[in-house]
């Protein structure tokens, strides 16, 4: 399912900004200005399924465009995964974006564990993803015991729910977003843990989020157009 990225695509370096001095990062962290690739529309009803189970380890699988972050597939005792193993700042948000596929309204999951992070153990799902700045997100939080609900616009992140919940580091979970017309449904656990609604982006792709310093593996990602 690979196809090559769009032209839309530049890279260059983050920059940490204190108070009005640029301060130097380390690292700094190079980040991938992209919209994935062209919006080939899902087909209804059809699960796009990656389980990486036959991704070369080491490296980011092909189906996927990079934005930010150390992303490889690893290998452990139940087979392969995905994993970002990178230490950003806090201000950083590691992605990476299923290519050349868009959904309208959508069902996207994953299972996903937060590993370590002193600043963060974050595990995301981005949908409606029009380009690294533009989409939606839902992301728990292990550190925070939180469930949130993000609209990203412009790369400016705005909170629009949120619900407390234990979640315990290490293990194995489940985050699932449903997004139809302007009605979003989170479920995390399979326990719906948020439901709202916006109407900022239409269409766009389906990804993979963390932050700052966490250390995330994923499994098993599927999107569905519904």
């Amino acid at each position: 399912m690979s196809v090559a990225l769009s032209s839309r695509v530049k890279t260059y370096r983050l920059a940490c900004f204190v108070g009005l001095i640029v301060a130097a990062c380390s690292p700094t962290s190079d980040y991938t200005k992209t919209d994935g690739g062209p919006n080939n529309p899902a087909a209804k009803g059809q699960v796009y399924a990656y389980n990486f189970d036959a991704a070369p380890t080491g490296a980011l699988p092909s189906e996927l465009a990079h934005v930010l972050g150390d992303w490889r597939v690893s290998e452990g005792a139940q087979g392969r995964f995905l994993e970002q193993t990178g230490e950003f700042h806090t201000a950083d948000f590691p992605r990476v974006v299923l290519k050349d596929i868009a959904f309208t309204n959508v069902h996207a999951k994953v299972r996903c564990s937060m590993r370590a992070g002193e600043t963060d153990r974050a595990c995301g799902l981005m949908w409606r993803f029009v380009d690294s700045d533009n989409y939606y997100l839902t992301r728990a939080n292990s550190l925070e015991d939180n469930v949130r609900f993000y609209k990203v616009v412009d790369g400016d992140r705005e909170e629009l729910a949120s619900r407390d919940i234990k979640i315990p580091a290490g293990d194995w979970h489940t985050l699932e977003a449903f997004m139809e017309g302007t009605h979003v449904r989170v479920v995390w656990d399979g326990q719906t843990v948020i439901e709202d609604d916006d109407r900022t982006f239409q269409v766009g792709k389906v990804g993979l989020w963390t932050k700052a310093d966490s250390v995330t593996s994923f499994d098993d990602l599927e999107a569905t157009e519904l």
